[in-house]
């Protein structure tokens, strides 16, 4: 059963996700970032710059905030109903997880840990790794759109 302190840690997770350079981190995971191979995904990021910081700064985050639940600080019931993000997050790089693992093994343990323990969490991630290809169709229809459509001159 959640406690009050459960609470104080979910909202300051919450409120750490305001922090302005977490929100363009943020941003680009949520929208610009949609690896279609785990090739393509290090093409994407590189070894520096800002999408690669981006990318260790909200997968690191996720983990941590997973460690948490998973080792006890906060319960695991409250941090799957309130984490709806990180799902979504970690389903874009799911199936390219054992690929990390090949040279960091304890790669999203945590995230893996919870995933594995907590039916719900199942199936939150199952649902957003189901979605990803239609999302990722979604976006690169609009992109289409938005390069074929004629600038308009004043």
């Amino acid at each position: 059963m959640a406690t009050t302190g459960d609470a104080e840690i979910i909202l300051k997770l919450y409120d750490l996700r305001r922090e302005p350079e977490m929100r363009r981190a943020r941003d680009y995971i949520g929208g610009e970032f949609w690896p279609e191979s785990f090739e393509g995904l290090w093409k994407e990021i590189g070894m520096t710059g800002d999408k690669n910081r981006w990318f260790r700064q909200v997968y690191g985050y996720w983990e941590m905030a997973a460690a948490l639940a998973v080792h006890g600080a906060v319960d695991e019931e409250l941090f799957v109903a309130t984490q709806i993000e990180m799902f979504y997050a970690f389903a874009k790089i799911s199936p390219y997880v054992n690929n990390f693992r090949e040279k960091t093994p304890d790669f999203m343990e945590s995230i893996t840990t919870l995933c594995e323990r907590s039916a719900k969490a199942r199936e939150r991630l199952a649902q957003y790794e189901t979605q990803m290809p239609l999302l990722r169709q979604k976006i690169a229809e609009d992109q289409s759109k938005i390069a074929a459509t004629p600038a308009r001159t004043p």
